[in-house]
């Protein structure tokens, strides 16, 4: 059996590239202004071509001011954005295909101009509905409107983000606000890679160098780069080169290599790309990216889309304001009743690891006597832990000890739903029993998570064991629906008082 020698935790492995984070900021800023300019010249152009060019004379008014007409551009200008926002098209497009993109753009203007068409129509849609007499939706007129105002926005939409990711890829072209990656395998199938990303510069790669389990080849030059080391040099190299992405070249059937490579390199900000093997593909347990016209894997990367990611994060924000806001009566009794039944602050603060090994300052209600853990030290609780006031046990059995941690919530320290953040002390410890602990780590931590509703307080390393697999499963499964059926789950374990089974 392949024993894996865990690396020593540290928040700095955590950091991510800098210059990566800022070149796709830098993307993302330039994509909203220029959909923003987009949308406002699709508006302007359908507002000349039916009443100033004299192309539709039933129209044509040369007289008529635009000013009239900006506030409802600046309407459908924001409704567009919010529509681009939760269909993905705010996501990292650098890596994939212009195509790609053009497909995604078209097949959400087609859905606006049928939403558009819906509200244009409500009235009569209505009227149906009640009367059941048949409908006169639009008139000739604004049938044409909504086709000449659909086929702008198709054009300006596509065109202006066409050009600006030409423009984009001029940039990576130049090695302006590429990303540094790493490749593992100085073999055959490595160096065809190499020569893959000197070949198209314009996807924003520079390739640093190669890494190999095989001591002897380092040192040596494969295509012109060195080779920079074994596996256990990954940490030091990605930090040293500014890594954000590695390559397996070649196709691996041995899941303890894999776990080799990702547990030296998985504490850092980087994509772990991987060749598939045909297994893989035909049973389809991981999507396949194209990169250099090569299908490659993402090992665990993050599976929710990116609007669903949005909606998780207003729901966040809408649910935990209501709480905190709705129950601040209760929430004022509850702390002082903490206060008047034991000695020590009603809300206990301690400093837990975030998303990605940021640390932040974690709140509960106090459920321990306190200073609790000056004798024993940092220590599961147990299940008749004697430093659980009386009060405590019944806080901790409604969960309602949490409830602080709303706050935590609405600054985007944790989430609603997501793998329980954990200390300093215990991940150093955990790590070095349970290789892929630190997966967890990737998501943001939840105040209740699937781990919590499936099973309950840790008090053994086995209870710890059995969470990172439901904590996995989450990760790999995330979407807006399992987080409610989460959230309904806690909610039963809140006002029926029985914990997770």
């Amino acid at each position: 059996m392949l024993v894996i020698r865990a690396q020593p935790y540290s928040r700095s492995s955590f950091e991510g590239t800098s210059a990566e984070m800022t070149a796709r900021l830098i993307e993302k800023v330039f994509t909203f202004v220029f959909d923003v300019f987009a949308i406002s010249v699709a508006f302007f152009t359908t507002f000349w071509l039916r009443y100033w060019s004299g192309l539709f004379p039933e129209t044509y008014n040369p007289a008529l001011e635009f000013s009239g007409y900006l506030v409802p551009m600046a309407v459908l200008g924001g409704a567009w954005i919010v529509l681009f926002f939760l269909t993905g098209l705010y996501r990292d497009w650098y890596k994939e295909s212009r195509l790609d993109e053009f497909f995604v753009v078209s097949r959400t203007v087609l859905f606006g101009i049928f939403l558009l068409f819906l509200m244009i129509s409500a009235d009569e849609l209505i009227a149906f509905a009640k009367t059941g007499s048949p409908p006169t939706l639009l008139s000739r007129t604004q049938v044409v409107t909504l086709f000449t105002y659909g086929g702008c926005m198709l054009f300006f939409a596509t065109g202006i983000r066409f050009t600006m990711h030409t423009i984009l890829g001029l940039l990576f072209s130049r090695g302006i606000g590429v990303s540094n990656v790493l490749i593992i395998g100085a073999t055959v199938e490595g160096a065809a890679l190499a020569r893959d990303i000197d070949r198209y510069p314009h996807l924003g790669y520079t390739l640093r160098g190669f890494v190999d389990d095989d001591g002897r080849k380092k040192g040596a030059e494969v295509e012109g780069k060195e080779v920079l080391g074994t596996y256990s040099d990954l940490p030091h190299i990605i930090k040293r080169e500014n890594i954000s992405g590695i390559i397996i070249s070649h196709v691996s059937t041995s899941a303890n290599e894999i776990l080799k490579i990702v547990n030296y390199c998985g504490e850092a900000r980087v994509t772990v790309y991987m060749v598939p093997t045909l297994i893989d593909v035909i049973t389809g347990h991981l999507k396949t990216h194209q990169l250099f016209g090569v299908p490659l894997m993402v090992l665990l990367q993050d599976h929710m889309p990116a609007w669903q990611a949005q909606i998780k994060r207003l729901m966040d924000i809408v649910v935990s304001s209501g709480i905190l806001l709705l129950g601040a009566p209760l929430w004022l009794l509850t702390a002082l009743a903490i206060k008047l039944t034991s000695k020590g602050p009603a809300v206990f603060r301690q400093e837990r690891i975030g998303r990605n090994g940021k640390p932040f300052i974690m709140m509960k209600f106090r459920s321990m006597y306190q200073d609790a853990e000056k004798r024993t030290g940092p220590v599961w609780a147990t299940e008749d832990d004697p430093r659980i006031t009386p009060l405590g046990k019944f806080l901790r059995k409604t969960r309602l000890d949490e409830i602080p941690q709303f706050i935590n919530v609405l600054k985007g320290e944790m989430s609603l739903v997501g793998p329980r953040p954990e200390r300093a002390y215990f991940i150093e410890q955990l790590r070095k029993e349970i290789p892929w602990y630190v997966r967890r780590i990737k998501m943001k931590p939840g105040i209740t998570g699937w781990a919590q509703v499936k099973h309950k307080y840790d008090e053994t390393i086995e209870d710890v064991k059995q969470k990172v697999l439901y904590d996995l499963y989450y990760f790999e499964n995330m979407s807006i629906g399992l987080d409610i059926k989460i959230i309904v789950r806690t909610l039963l374990v809140v006002f029926t008082g029985k914990g997770a089974h």
